[in-house]
């Protein structure tokens, strides 16, 4: 049986059209297919996407049921799930509260789910790599990436002190978060579009995350989108302390790293430089916002 009419009989459509391998056409609207080899990866983004909605306004992009109430259907060697496929841009500012009230539902679920699958393997920054490598720049590049080197191990020497004061908090599992592409919208409802990628163990790219958010849409509407997912009924002090961990880890000059390891002009360089100083700013400007959305925390819960 090939998959249209697989689909049609299993969610009771009268006519499905493939727009591509991931879109169909149905008689109820665009849907999104996605397709799964690994069982136990499947039920965890099935139970993710149950359990991390802030209804009835900031929804997941949970599994379409079938006829029988199931939300992925067999197909070959594996499963196919169906999900609506929204295509209205969404303008976040001013909906921050409600994003980050599901980014706290995401970070209470995830140190409390107890999956049967592999997370990502954590990422660790590599800039200490570059002392050995610093002949390759010129004389001026040299000294500042010198400086960045000096400012990092201060920015890593924090970050010890402050996962001393953690060091028995749980690590979440998170699904990994990409940019502010995944939030749709329709009519007055958020939609959240989550991943099919294994979970990962910390807040590697909830930190990539807040810093594009900081890009895109500025300081104000970073602080509060922090403050929602800080101030979270379930997201406690220490917690927010172990985000603000990772987002003191220098991963900046990981790209340099990358640049020694190939052969590139000066020009090159010159705009893996730039584009390091300006990442450099962001983590320093999302350091200070969250540093600040802790202390405030802190004084709440102390009065």
């Amino acid at each position: 049986m090939e998959l249209l009419e697989w689909l049609k009989e299993n969610y009771q459509w009268r006519d499905v059209k493939f727009v591509n391998e991931a879109l169909i056409e149905t008689d109820h609207g665009r849907k999104r297919l996605r397709y799964w080899s690994d069982k136990a990866l499947l039920d965890w983004h099935i139970t993710w996407r149950d359990k991390c909605s802030v209804t009835p306004y900031m929804l997941t992009d949970r599994m379409i049921r079938n006829k029988e109430q199931a939300p992925a259907i067999e197909w070959k060697e594996g499963w196919v799930t169906v999900h609506d496929d929204l295509e209205q841009p969404f303008q976040p500012l001013k909906k921050e509260d409600k994003i980050g009230q599901l980014i706290g539902n995401m970070i209470h679920y995830g140190l409390h789910a107890a999956p049967d699958i592999k997370p990502k393997p954590r990422k660790e920054p590599e800039f200490r790599t570059l002392y050995s490598h610093l002949s390759y720049f010129n004389e001026k590049d040299r000294a500042f990436i010198r400086a960045l080197l000096r400012e990092s191990d201060q920015r890593m020497k924090k970050a010890r002190m402050l996962k001393e004061q953690v060091k028995e908090e749980k690590i979440p599992l998170i699904d990994p978060v990409s940019s502010s592409d995944q939030v749709k919208k329709v009519y007055d409802v958020i939609i959240w579009y989550g991943s099919k990628q294994n979970p990962e163990l910390g807040y590697y790219s909830l930190r990539e995350f807040l810093s594009s958010w900081l890009e895109e849409y500025g300081k104000e509407s970073l602080t509060r989108l922090v403050s929602a997912i800080i101030e979270h009924e379930k997201v406690s002090r220490d917690q927010a302390l172990v985000l603000l961990i990772e987002c003191l880890k220098v991963y900046e000059l990981d790209r340099l790293i990358a640049v020694v390891k190939r052969n590139v002009t000066d020009q090159e360089i010159a705009e893996e430089l730039q584009k390091v100083s300006s990442e450099w700013e962001r983590s320093k400007e999302l350091v200070q916002v969250i540093s600040s959305l802790i202390d405030k925390k802190k004084k709440v819960l102390t009065q």
